[in-house]
């Protein structure tokens, strides 16, 4: 499923116009990454975590040229499934 799809999928489940449903799926959107921006996590009880880790920088072979270079660290963002999300998987 695509954005699109999403937006068409909440507006028909919430009765909601298009219009609405997009500004609501976008509100959500922009609510966890601003969250994740400033560093805090969100759950969602029921659905999961979302959250930012610290990467360690690593060394890396280009598969090609046999070649080793370094990947810088950084944060990354990371969603962990509750387990009612994994169970009704």
């Amino acid at each position: 499923m695509n954005k699109t799809q999403l937006i068409n999928a909440v507006s028909a489940k919430s009765e909601l116009s298009r219009k609405d449903a997009e500004s609501a799926v976008e509100a959500v959107f922009d609510i966890i990454t601003q969250s994740l921006v400033c560093g805090d996590s969100l759950a969602l009880l029921g659905f999961g975590k979302f959250e930012v880790c610290q990467r360690e920088a690593r060394t890396r072979i280009d598969p090609k040229t046999g070649e080793e270079s370094i990947i810088q660290a950084g944060k990354v963002p990371v969603f962990r499934a509750s387990k009612s999300l994994i169970q009704k998987i």
